[in-house]
């Protein structure tokens, strides 16, 4: 059985533009038979509430100009914070105002454990765990072993070893499309002329059968 582990600590009276925006740092595991806990891997995801920013006559653009890891994302809202057109063309066309977001900001599966759709689960969770009054699910998918350079430049940094990042594409733009096709599989659709994928929370996200996973099928540890 996979599970996901985070802690999540708020501040009370902080008149941060931050306060709007969760940070939620987590772990993936999988519980084993024999009730053993190995971990998985890693994910990240931001929460950004952006409706209570307006209540409370906070500027949006310094909520998101806060982190380096969300001011891009401001630029999916119009100046009413509706959404671009194009953006609702990806969510499937239906206006709405419900401008708060959740960003599916990283995801590592770790090696023992690629090849089993352990991505896929997390992201339909994740979705439907942390989407609660948010009208959008972003992200903006990059290929990790292009993260901070070529994967010859990064072959001997501790994170690309420790991942075997060498084990995937070297070649940027099929990696990135390898990566969009994966994601289109949980629900995910591109924001045309941009870098980002989107999913409408207000809809039902995929089964695991849609997904093509089979739900019945044990999550195993490879000796690889």
């Amino acid at each position: 059985m996979l599970a996901l582990k985070f802690h999540l600590e708020l501040a009370v009276e902080d008149d941060e533009p931050a306060r709007f925006i969760k940070f939620i740092d987590g772990k993936i595991y999988l519980y084993t038979d024999g009730e053993r806990k190995v971990k998985a891997g890693n994910f990240s995801v931001i929460i950004i509430d952006v409706e209570s920013a307006v209540n409370e006559r906070e500027s949006v653009f310094d909520v998101f100009d806060f982190s380096s890891k969300t001011i891009d994302y401001f630029s999916l809202y119009a100046a009413d914070l509706d959404f671009k057109p194009r953006v609702l063309k990806a969510l499937g066309g239906e206006d709405r105002w419900a401008p708060g977001m959740l960003i599916l900001d990283r995801l590592e599966v770790l090696p023992k454990f690629r090849g089993q759709a352990v991505g896929l689960r997390v992201l339909r969770w994740l979705r439907m765990q942390f989407s609660m009054g948010c009208g959008i699910v972003v992200m903006k998918p990059f290929p990790l072993q292009f993260e901070g350079g070529t994967p010859e430049e990064n072959k001997g940094k501790p994170a690309f070893v420790r991942l075997r990042l060498d084990l995937f594409d070297t070649e940027f733009h099929q990696a990135l499309k390898k990566l969009r096709v994966y994601y289109g599989r949980a629900g995910f659709a591109v924001v045309a002329g941009t870098p980002y994928m989107v999913a409408d929370p207000m809809r039902a996200a995929p089964s695991l059968e849609e997904m093509g996973v089979d739900q019945w099928a044990s999550i195993r540890i490879s000796r690889g």
